[in-house]
């Protein structure tokens, strides 16, 4: 994943079950982190957890709302920044 990936809200982290689903809506990504070093006294299990979230992830929606600190193994790349710049391209 990198900047201006086209993303949507995947859910390879948290299933969420019941209730109305939202239509996916596509964000880009704006910016890309990496998660802060894990202090000396977490624990090892925290460490995992945050192994397995990835870094932190800025997502620009439709509706001109930015999501900050979005775990990056909780979105799913849509289109990378380069084939939707070819796609643009060829037009």
């Amino acid at each position: 994943m990198q900047v201006g990936d086209l993303v949507v809200q995947g859910n390879r982290v948290l299933k969420m079950k019941g209730g109305k689903r939202k239509p996916k809506m596509i964000g880009v990504v704006v910016a890309i982190r990496d998660m802060p070093a894990p202090r000396e006294n977490e624990k090892e299990r925290l460490r995992g957890f945050m192994k397995m979230l990835g870094r932190q992830v800025d997502v620009l929606w439709p509706s001109g709302h930015v999501s900050e600190n979005f775990a990056e193994n909780g979105l799913e790349v849509v289109t990378s920044k380069e084939d939707w710049q070819a796609a643009v391209d060829e037009n």
